[in-house]
């Protein structure tokens, strides 16, 4: 158990009724299927059910806060994957409210993390069972003020830019997809100019100035479905684990990300790791002479998009509150 007065802390809630918010393209369209399987369990475990589908992001956000919102609602329950988890967390986090997962997605990045089962079934038998632990999150925020919560890794550099050009690309659909916007975007494989200052204002402060390829800022351990690009990340831990690809040829990149699966890719030379409380991110891409006219380069958290650069990452130890399996 936690000690008193940790942010961290475990307990049970009963289980009578919950909300269930589904994507159902998700997974290659499999969510719904998941989704269904749940529902049957949650019946059979006595469990009642108020199934929500948004019609749009904007719409299944909605309904995630009117869910968090609601008495008699014991936990919020995501089938998906860690794009509505994304979502969802947007109006849960620091609610109290628990989040369940049954995870429907294609990289399932969140479920990994925590141990919970792809198979809905058993997914659903352990939201039943009501187990809660309270973990850190992360918070992005831009130069406007605005915020977005994330559960996983915020990046930036060559993964967002394969991220946007995944986005671009309307076939094929799935993994396919992703895979064919990393060749296309190592085939254009450069490093960009970054200000990182790690805890600024704080006598911690540190200023990295350098052109860098790849940024992750790591709540846990992986992203994009099981690359270990922050093995040490502790989501209990109050910390962020900061990995950096600095300046390298795409030939001698590519050899260091085969690594990237068991974690060994951290310790290869040219990759740095930093750790920190609180990280400012200044990332534009180069463009003409003197570097003018460059565009900026996204944020992305758990996959998805947040804003154009630059932004603040913070952790927020003890925001986060999921339903997972019992130790």
């Amino acid at each position: 158990p936690d000690a008193p007065g940790s942010p961290y802390d475990v307990g049970h809630v009963d289980i009578t009724r919950l909300a269930l918010l589904t994507n159902p393209h998700a997974g290659k369209g499999g969510a719904a299927l998941a989704a269904e399987i749940a529902r049957d369990r949650f019946a059979d475990r006595g469990i009642d059910v108020v199934s929500l589908q948004g019609a749009s992001p904007d719409g299944a956000r909605e309904l995630a806060a009117r869910m968090v919102a609601e008495d008699g609602i014991d936990a919020l329950v995501v089938c998906g994957g860690d794009g509505l988890i994304n979502l969802a967390l947007q109006e849960q986090a620091g609610s109290g409210v628990p989040l369940g997962i049954v995870p429907a997605g294609t990289g399932n990045d969140h479920a990994r993390e925590y141990g919970i089962p792809t198979h809905p079934r058993r997914a659903a038998d352990i939201v039943a069972n009501g187990f809660t632990t309270t973990t850190d999150l992360g918070i992005m925020r831009n130069d406007d003020g605005d915020e977005h919560w994330f559960g996983t890794i915020a990046c930036a550099g060559f993964d967002s830019l394969v991220s946007d050009r995944t986005n671009r690309i309307s076939w094929p659909k799935g993994q396919m997809r992703y895979n064919i916007a990393i060749v296309a975007e190592f085939l254009n494989f450069h490093s960009i100019p970054t200000r990182l200052v790690l805890d600024p204002g704080t006598p911690e402060e540190q200023v990295i100035d350098e052109n860098m390829t790849l940024v992750a800022m790591g709540n846990t351990k992986s992203y994009g479905g099981g690359m270990l690009i922050c093995p040490d990340a502790d989501h209990h831990d109050g910390i962020l684990d900061i990995t950096v690809l600095e300046r390298m040829g795409r030939v001698k990149a590519a050899s260091k990300f085969i690594k990237i699966f068991d974690g060994s890719f951290v310790e290869e030379e040219g990759v740095n790791t930093y750790r920190a409380r609180k990280v400012r991110i200044e990332m534009t891409d180069r463009a003409g002479m003197g570097g003018r006219g460059g565009r900026p380069i996204n944020g992305y958290a758990d996959g998805d998009c947040f804003a154009p650069l630059p932004m603040e990452v913070e952790v927020v130890p003890g925001a986060g509150r999921y339903i997972v399996p019992r130790p």
